[in-house]
């Protein structure tokens, strides 16, 4: 009966530790399969990007402020006019990237208030354009990864943050945006 006891609370011990050590899982990437899986199976090197993006992106921000308001969308993403540029179906939705350049080199680059190509610099902003008012934040400090898989250039970035300065930014919305996003962009 002893044994029963100390070998139960070794068992419930060793779950505890366990568990508590354990990263919580990254839930981004999760594209839905569809019908026609060519856009959105990540094992097909001709039609899927890095974890089945293909020109579509997901991105996560939250305001730091009272009321903790939060953005999250799945949605096109796309170079217009030089930027890289994700939107939701809407568009009411806006981010963008400005790298400098068209194609950005693979690596790491340090966000910044203005692009810097050669010095691996991206600008960052996002727009709420929503309720007829422009709100906007764009880069204070972070790092954007990008790689190319498949062919696909792949940009990647986690806890950016950004700071307000768009003229409509009053109230809850004049604090600082910890931002994420992923997607990839097709080759052409």
């Amino acid at each position: 009966m002893k044994h029963t006891i100390l070998f139960f609370c070794i068992l419930l011990a060793s779950t505890f530790t366990t568990y508590g050590q354990q990263k919580p899982a990254d839930t981004w990437s999760n594209v839905p399969s569809a019908p026609d899986d060519r856009f959105t199976n990540p094992k097909s090197k001709l039609y899927a990007g890095p974890n089945g993006w293909y020109n579509y992106g997901e991105l996560r921000a939250a305001i730091a402020n009272t009321p903790k308001t939060t953005y999250g969308y799945k949605g096109g993403f796309e170079v217009i006019q030089g930027l890289f540029t994700s939107t939701t179906s809407n568009r009411l939705y806006v981010l963008t990237f400005d790298f400098g350049t068209e194609k950005p080199a693979v690596g790491t680059y340090q966000v910044a208030p203005e692009s810097n190509v050669t010095q691996k610099k991206v600008r960052v902003s996002f727009s709420d354009v929503s309720g007829q008012k422009i709100k906007e934040w764009s880069s204070e400090n972070g790092t954007v990864q990008v790689s190319q898989v498949n062919g696909f250039l792949y940009v990647k970035c986690r806890d950016i943050s950004l700071q307000p300065n768009g003229v409509y930014n009053t109230g809850d919305f004049k604090a600082a945006m910890m931002l994420g996003f992923e997607g990839a962009i097709a080759p052409q």
